[in-house]
């Protein structure tokens, strides 16, 4: 829920305006007990009533409508209340500071129109003379405020509908895990423009069987129990029994594994922060540099991606997930090329020392089958007998 739209959740719940105040940043699990015990510290509120509760616009606090006994003045009301060590501090607002009326809407429209009062009263006169000060343009724009003011919800009959979910064990085909549901209803809540009935109906047309019987039985009660409500049982039946603290220190003893990309580990880091971050463990604020210090710390010491990371930050703010998780993924492409290419080089470089063994192999061969056929022919001609004849001498008979 945003605060602008303050006026419209005290017509729903029937408030007076001059009773209604709105306290926000309350944890989505906290009592009423608790609530009424710091509203009860504040004096000038009198005797005060709980009348609706509904998520902020991160679905992970809460905004509460109060009705009070008294007439509230802006300057007598504190801005933040609390008990110290115990709860709090929650901001408190006026709602009726917080809904401008008409005449500061139809100032605010003429500065950003570029036109005064004078021009309105000269448009509205009794005098039939023309005013040719008077610009169509004025009267357009007065229209589309008016429009505007009378719009209703912008959620259609096309509005993206949760999956179903049961809590039955195995996961029936066509439902969804129970953290991956509880992910999109957060996220949804926080995203439905309408009123806070219609998100409980969304809620409860997604759930049946064992998940239905416990917001049925929320319902009865606690018949003012508000959407936010609703998840908070379906954690408290289906989610993690880690509380907040416990999740951040596993978060910080996750490492990445042997043969694990960088990207695998930053998605494995970043839904358990999620889990903390819903347990109150961890603000939103403080999950960047949480994500960077961890994915920095519990990487292995020889990740060229995570060393390139951690060079590329050293002196930034930490970027979000989506911009984390598009320069790791960067990274490892480039990386992967490189090794692609120096693998290519070694087959190249192994295939040409092979090719040279092989021809010095097959020279020496050749020399030696040389060297053992002249050894053959020597000793051939050493052993084979004169072929010359013998010689006569011709002259001694004479």
């Amino acid at each position: 829920m945003e605060l602008t739209k303050a006026g419209e959740w005290i017509q729903e719940a029937n408030v007076s305006l001059s009773h209604a105040i709105i306290v926000g940043d309350v944890p989505l699990n906290v009592t009423d007990d608790i609530i009424m015990k710091v509203l009860n510290t504040v004096k000038v509120f009198g005797r005060t009533n709980i009348r609706d509760r509904r998520g902020d616009t991160t679905g992970r606090k809460l905004f509460i409508l109060m009705e009070t006994s008294t007439d509230l003045e802006s300057h007598t009301v504190p801005s933040e209340i609390g008990i110290e060590g115990e709860a709090g501090p929650w901001t408190v607002h006026v709602v009726k500071q917080l809904i401008p009326d008409f005449h500061s809407k139809l100032l605010a429209l003429l500065r950003q129109e570029g036109k005064t009062l004078s021009d309105v009263k000269a448009f509205v006169s009794d005098d039939p003379s023309p005013t040719p000060d008077v610009n169509m343009n004025l009267v357009e724009a007065i229209s589309r405020l008016v429009d505007k003011c009378c719009q209703g919800p912008t959620d259609g009959p096309s509005y993206r509908k949760l999956r179903l979910f049961s809590g039955i064990k195995p996961v029936p085909a066509g439902e969804e895990e129970y953290d991956a549901w509880m992910e999109q209803a957060t996220q949804m809540i926080s995203e439905w423009q309408c009123s806070d009935a219609i998100k409980k109906q969304r809620i409860v047309e997604s759930l049946k069987g064992p998940a239905a019987d416990i917001v049925r039985f929320l319902k009865v009660s606690n018949p003012l129990a508000t959407a936010t409500d609703y998840l908070t049982a379906l954690e408290t039946a289906y989610g993690t029994t880690e509380s907040g603290p416990d999740l951040m220190a596993k978060f910080r003893h996750t490492y990445q594994e042997e043969r694990e990309k960088l990207s695998v580990f930053l998605y494995r880091l970043d839904k358990l922060l999620h889990r903390a971050l819903l347990k109150g463990g961890i603000d939103a604020n403080g999950m960047n540099k949480a994500r960077m210090e961890q994915l920095i710390k519990g990487a292995l010491p020889n990740d060229m991606v995570a060393l390139r990371v951690r060079m590329s930050h050293t002196l930034q703010e930490p970027p979000s997930f989506s911009q984390l998780m598009k320069e790791v993924r960067e990274e490892e492409d480039w990386v992967s090329a490189r090794e692609g290419v120096r693998s290519t080089a070694k087959v190249a470089t192994s295939t040409t020392a092979a090719s040279g063994i092989s021809g010095l192999d097959s020279l020496k061969e050749e020399v030696r089958e040389l060297s053992s056929q002249v050894s053959r022919l020597l000793s051939v001609a050493k052993v084979a007998p004169s072929s010359d004849p013998p010689r006569t001498n011709i002259g001694s008979d004479v």
